[in-house]
């Protein structure tokens, strides 16, 4: 079952199409309503990504506005499946975020998964003590579920040895891999973990060297994540200390995936940054 209270990004992705497809038809909420059997307020909630909606009450919806087959009815249908499915995160309800749940259904589905750090390292390829230290790094915060996050982010890592892997491909800035997280005992035991994960074929993991200029300082981290078909659904995902945001809109994504392209191409290649990577950890 979606998360309660949350609109979800696969139940927002639906709606934003539901209206565009309205809109299209030249229907107002109350004339939609009325046809479809369903309050104006019903129908607005679905809209806005904020009532959940099963396949079986979607179909006839989009059997009013014309979809009756093809890539986006299975689409918008499989997404609203998916929204509904009770996976492993529900065992953290309450203790995480629901963002940071809806965040870990999406990386479960993805067929590939883009990162740019240029702060720290991916929340996939962190180790247990790393994890734990980025986590209590801000201010003393003794409501902090410090145990539940962590354990959170080890599970999020199953992702990557799933029978049905995803494409992992990240950016990782030269600043995060120089940063004493833990001491440097903890940053040694990181970066040989991140020289051991590259290793796997579907990891693919890229430096981008101080050399880079001022791409080099851009602080903004973001993960880019594509679900498999039939969801054909691209989401941009932007994490701070405070809070996480989501990117669905086509314009938006699209430029976040221009740059990642851009970032990928000037960043040192794998095999030079596992080099790099080897170096500083002889130096730790």
């Amino acid at each position: 079952m979606a998360h309660e209270n949350w609109p979800s990004v696969r139940f927002r992705r639906i709606g934003r199409t539901l209206r565009e497809l309205r809109e299209e038809a030249n229907r107002s909420l109350r004339t939609a309503g009325r046809d479809l059997d369903r309050s104006p307020s019903n129908l607005s909630m679905i809209e806005n990504g904020l009532q959940p909606i099963r396949p079986r009450d979607l179909a006839p919806i989009l059997t009013y506005y014309g979809v009756h087959d093809g890539p986006l009815r299975e689409s918008l249908i499989h997404l609203a499946a998916q929204g509904r499915e009770k996976d492993w995160t529900s065992a953290y309800q309450g203790r995480i975020s629901p963002a940071g749940q809806d965040l870990a259904s999406l990386e479960r589905d993805s067929g590939r998964i883009c990162s740019f750090q240029p702060g720290r390292v991916p929340g996939l390829l962190q180790t247990e003590v790393s994890a734990r230290d980025v986590i209590t790094a801000g201010p003393a915060n003794p409501s902090l579920d410090v145990e539940g996050l962590v354990a959170f982010r080890m599970d999020r890592q199953r992702v990557l040895s799933q029978p049905d892997l995803p494409r992992f491909e990240t950016v990782v800035g030269e600043s995060a891999l120089r940063q004493k997280v833990g001491g440097p005992a903890a940053m040694r035991e990181q970066l040989l973990h991140l020289v051991s994960q590259s290793r796997y074929d579907h990891i693919s993991l890229r430096v981008l060297p101080y050399s880079a200029g001022g791409l080099a300082w851009y602080s903004t981290s973001f993960d880019i994540l594509d679900l498999r078909p039939p969801g054909r659904l691209t989401v941009v995902v932007l994490e701070n200390f405070t809070h996480m945001s989501f990117r669905e809109k086509d314009d938006e994504v699209a430029e976040f995936q221009k740059f990642f392209a851009h970032v990928w191409k000037i960043a040192l290649d794998e095999a030079r940054s596992l080099d790099l990577i080897e170096e500083i950890a002889s130096e730790t």
